[in-house]
Order: C-alpha cells, then sequence, then structure tokens
C-alpha cells in the first residue's frame, strides 16, 4: 500500500509544480516575492568592498545552502502530510461503507 500512496504522491506533485493564475498572483506579493528580495540581497551583498570578494561569496553560498535546507525541509513535510491525509482518506473512505 505504501509504495502505491508514493505513486499517487509523485503523480500529484508533478501536476501541483505547474504554476496557475492563482499561485503566480500568490507569488508576488511582498512576503513570497523571490526575486524582489534576491535583488536586495544582491544590492546589499554589492556594498562590501571590492577586497572583500571572499566574504562576499561566503555569504551567497551560506544564504544558498540555507534556502537549500529549508527547501529541503519543507519538501519532507510536504509529502508526510499529504500522505497521512491520504491514509486519512482511505481510513475514512472504509469507515463510510
Amino acid at each position: 500500500m505504501e509504495s502505491i500512496l508514493e505513486s499517487i504522491f509523485e503523480a500529484r506533485a508533478d501536476e501541483l509544480a505547474i504554476l496557475n493564475e492563482k499561485d503566480k498572483s500568490f507569488m508576488k506579493q511582498d512576503k513570497s516575492d523571490r526575486s524582489k528580495n534576491e535583488n536586495y540581497l544582491n544590492k546589499e551583498l554589492q556594498k562590501i568592498p571590492y577586497n572583500l570578494n571572499c566574504l562576499k561569496e561566503s555569504i551567497t553560498k551560506i544564504i544558498d545552502d540555507y534556502v537549500d535546507a529549508i527547501d529541503f525541509e519543507a519538501g519532507y513535510f510536504y509529502k508526510k502530510y499529504y500522505l497521512a491525509g491520504l491514509k486519512d482518506g482511505m481510513k475514512l473512505n472504509k469507515e463510510l461503507r
């Protein structure tokens, strides 16, 4: 049963990866506008003097790694909750029969 749920999750995740108009609208909000925040970060990093380029590159790498860790964690919990929801739905379906 677990492999069936995994297959359903994978298919659904691929389907949900396509952004629709509602998703695009959400992403334009200030709190989720990554490009706006990235531009702000890059402007701040450009203020670091040229002779400290190693520091700038180190900060950029650390931030990228941090974001990757957050994305990885979010993916794990998304999958966990999605699969739990599927299992709950299957149990409810059995109870309703």
